[in-house]
């Protein structure tokens, strides 16, 4: 066999691995640039959907409010959050409680969330409120407790954070800072 034909097999393969390699690291670089310095507020940071995506946008270097009910868990999971990352790479997160059934907090929920970083680049409104009875049987209070939960609140926080925030539709790459 030619001793060409050899050699040019490993290098190939060296190649091939490096090129892989570079594509790998430019898409990660790619993902975490499109959210580094973001600010990204999700609401019940807690369970399911915003956890998770609390981690992403964490991990990507974004500046996340997390919001939920309870302070306590919020501090743990921030704690849990802060000690899973670079601290170089990534912010410490902020925390915000958030009732969507007590309507009357919100523009105090609104004020304390624009406190954190003055905008927002990013919502994630993950609260839910869900009732496991035949809809003729749920009063009328239950009603608007749903609703509250489900939309109203999360939308009052939205527009009222956007149309409240310094700078609105003039952002730069690196967040709405």
């Amino acid at each position: 066999m030619d001793p060409a034909a050899i050699l040019l097999a490993p290098v190939v393969v060296v190649v091939t691995a490096a090129v892989i390699f570079l594509h790998s690291l430019v898409l990660k670089f790619l993902s975490t640039a499109t959210v580094r310095n973001k600010v990204v507020v999700i609401t019940d940071a807690l369970t399911g959907l915003g956890n998770e995506c609390a981690k992403m946008f964490h991990e990507g270097g974004a500046r996340v409010i997390l919001c939920g009910k309870t302070w306590e868990k919020l501090e743990g999971f921030a704690d849990n959050l802060t000690s899973a990352a670079d601290p170089k790479l990534t912010f410490p997160p902020k925390l915000v409680l958030v009732d969507f059934g007590d309507m009357n907090s919100m523009p105090d929920v609104i004020a304390e969330t624009l406190e954190c970083y003055g905008c927002v680049d990013v919502f994630i409104l993950n609260s839910s409120l869900k009732v496991k009875a035949p809809v003729q049987s749920t009063s009328l209070k239950m009603d608007k407790l749903v609703m509250d939960n489900n939309y109203f609140g999360p939308i009052t926080l939205a527009k009222g954070t956007i149309s409240q925030q310094k700078g609105y539709g003039h952002h730069t790459s690196r967040g709405c800072q």
